[in-house]
């Protein structure tokens, strides 16, 4: 019955009966009433961010630290995230090169359990920042070539990819793909 279904729709999106995609729906108010005021204590800081940035997620591994800077306020018109490496101390990536809007860089996934991920394409690279509500975060980092192995960074736990204000602001930037 199920893929009975699936065709009806599919037939119905290809001759424009029905939206190709259904509209995000908008998060709970929870979300789009929280402020960085209520949650601020909760953001480590990272040495990687400046001290007028959001850290919204980071790791440290032996040499290499991670992290995912923000503007304090971030939407379509205005505001940045950027993802930020170092080794040794020494800067070595910053993904968007330039502070600018993240509408379109990067996406923003939320899912039942609890779990959120932030992802992004770089020199034909996909990453993606993986923070689970209960374990430990991490860093899955897909090559361009499909012969070459994935390389999955473990990290601590984090869990700031859920806080409603980190929400918000996926929300307000348009990089949530569907609150």
């Amino acid at each position: 019955m199920m893929k009975i279904w699936m065709k009806i729709v599919m037939a119905a999106c290809s001759v424009g009966l029905l939206p190709a995609a259904a509209r995000a729906s908008e998060p709970l108010p929870s979300i789009t009433r929280a402020t960085l005021k209520d949650s601020e204590s909760e953001y480590q800081h990272s040495p990687l961010c400046d001290k007028a940035e959001l850290t919204l997620w980071t790791c440290q591994t032996r040499k290499r630290m991670f992290s995912l800077c923000s503007s304090k306020v971030v939407n379509r018109t205005g505001g940045y995230l950027q993802y930020r490496a170092s080794e040794a101390g020494k800067l070595v990536l910053q993904y968007p090169a330039a502070k600018t809007s993240p509408a379109g860089l990067f996406t923003y996934n939320t899912f039942p359990n609890g779990n959120a991920s932030i992802e992004f394409s770089n020199a034909g690279y996909r990453y993606s920042l993986f923070d689970p509500l209960r374990s430990g975060s991490s860093i899955l980092v897909l090559p361009p070539e499909t012969s070459e192995k994935a390389t999955e960074i473990a990290c601590g736990p984090n869990q700031t990819l859920q806080l409603n204000y980190t929400m918000r602001l996926m929300y307000d930037a348009g990089v949530w793909v569907d609150p």
